[in-house]
């Protein structure tokens, strides 16, 4: 069950390599990320990189974004991040095959607002940093519904074009 696991930002690569195999498992050939593009995010938004953890298996979920100008999800935000940007938009939401159904996406989606609200209490107002005021993501159709149930607002399909499945915009303000 998902009140035996620790919850917490990512510390170092090499969690972020333990990550990869659930992003594998998780999205097709065409959609995961590459573990190149997860350890650009999690060097450049560490504060975005949010896990589930075993005390016996290591990393059994995840949640990892990028912060962009744009308000939903785009291409351009699933390679870049712009810390001026006030959108964080959510690129993997992973849980390990053995932890799924009990109820660990859901811890992680509860509890990753109040990680980026911790974030944006440590920007000061002449900062480079911006504060993040809304998540998005892109869903699967058969996924919006649990999405909705987490506090997200479904904004209809999405405009991008990423692998073979029928994507819909997500966003959760904050």
């Amino acid at each position: 069950m998902a009140s035996e696991l620790t919850f917490r930002n990512l510390e170092s690569t090499d969690e972020v390599r333990a990550a990869h195999p659930l992003e594998v498992a998780g999205y097709s050939e065409e959609e995961a990320a590459s573990l190149e593009s997860l350890l650009y995010r999690f060097s450049n938004a560490p504060h975005l990189f949010f896990g589930a953890f075993d005390p016996d298996q290591g990393i059994v979920g995840f949640i990892t974004s990028t912060q962009s100008a744009s308000p939903l999800v785009t291409h351009d935000s699933m390679s870049t991040h712009d810390p001026k940007g006030s959108t964080a938009c959510i690129h993997s939401v992973c849980v390990h095959p053995e932890w799924q159904c009990k109820g660990v996406a859901t811890k992680l989606l509860e509890l990753y607002p109040q990680t980026v609200r911790r974030y944006n209490s440590t920007i000061g107002e002449s900062e480079e940093r911006t504060r993040i005021t809304r998540l998005a993501m892109m869903a699967r159709k058969d996924l919006v519904p649990f999405y909705q149930r987490a506090g997200y607002t479904n904004c209809g399909q999405s405009t991008v074009v990423h692998g073979t499945e029928e994507w819909y915009d997500c966003i959760r303000d904050i």
